[in-house]
């Protein structure tokens, strides 16, 4: 009986050694188990963070990025419209700048060589593209004195005539026109009062310069020489400024010379006019013919 109590707390003793240990082992596991739930669910979490947190960022610096371009077109535009104004400052200033000179020469003019004219002011109010260089329109007409065939100066140099008065405004003829019927009796008067007649018959649009013409082989022109017109024939006053003498050369059929002349005006750019009153000043002389020189 005593010997079977020994096993029995023998038996007692193992089983509960072996329950300790299970239990120690369930709770080793356990706590095992526990940790690599833990690992999983920061990697899970983790690996949200990343697809939900990239996606956003990229977002951000997108939107940033947008944002910027937005605010480089806005500081683009302004800096344009700035340039433009600037742009169209610069050319009025050079407009006013053009217009300032041409009216000083037009006053200088008109207290010099202009000074024994009758003067009507008036100011170019058209011209056409095709036509810039024959024809321009000008905002004075009958109504102030003006009559077809009169002399129109432009910065203190003859430009052309009037070929048409209306009451309010005329057509004027440019220098520059090539037609054959559009010529002026012309002269230069050198140094020792010698005068060389010719005829202002022509202009090369290439170089601006108009062509005097008829001269005689044994005339000794210079550069610089003044050319004015003649008053020969009536149409135009006598000593209206035309240009200066260029150079001079002998013309195709080798009977006479033929010098270019820079005109005293620009024929592209002048936007103020004289019309001259034609009862003025009389010529030099009436005796040479053109393209003689007096006192040969």
């Amino acid at each position: 009986m005593s010997r079977f109590v020994r096993n029995k707390k023998l038996i007692i003793t193992l089983i509960g050694i072996i329950l300790f240990v299970v239990i120690l082992g369930v709770s080793i596991r356990g706590r095992s188990e526990s940790a690599w739930y833990q690992d999983v669910t920061r990697d899970v979490v983790g690996t949200f963070q990343r697809v939900f947190t990239v996606p956003i960022g990229w977002m951000d610096s997108t939107v940033s990025s947008i944002s910027d371009v937005r605010d480089i077109y806005e500081e683009n535009r302004q800096l344009k419209q700035h340039l433009t104004k600037y742009a169209e400052v610069s050319v009025e200033a050079e407009d006013l700048r053009r217009e300032n000179e041409e009216l000083r020469k037009m006053v200088e003019a008109s207290e010099t060589s202009l000074r024994d004219f009758d003067l009507i002011p008036a100011e170019v109010i058209g011209r056409t593209p095709n036509d810039w260089q024959r024809y321009v329109t000008i905002n004075v007409g009958q109504e102030r004195g003006v009559e077809r065939g009169m002399a129109v100066t432009a910065a203190g140099g003859m430009v052309g005539r009037v070929i048409q008065a209306s009451a309010y405004t005329s057509q004027v003829q440019l220098l520059s026109d090539n037609n054959r019927t559009n010529n002026v009796s012309a002269v230069v008067n050198d140094a020792d009062g010698k005068a060389t007649y010719g005829t202002i018959d022509g202009f090369d649009s290439e170089t601006n310069e108009l062509f005097f013409t008829k001269i005689s082989n044994s005339v000794e022109l210079k550069e610089g020489e003044i050319v004015s017109t003649s008053g020969l024939g009536g149409r135009y006053p006598a000593g209206l400024v035309i240009g200066t003498v260029e150079s001079i050369e002998t013309d195709e059929y080798g009977v006479s010379q033929v010098a270019r002349i820079k005109p005293e005006a620009d024929f592209n750019e002048f936007s103020q006019m004289f019309v001259i009153d034609r009862t003025l000043v009389e010529p030099f002389l009436t005796g040479p013919e053109e393209g003689g020189a007096a006192g040969e």
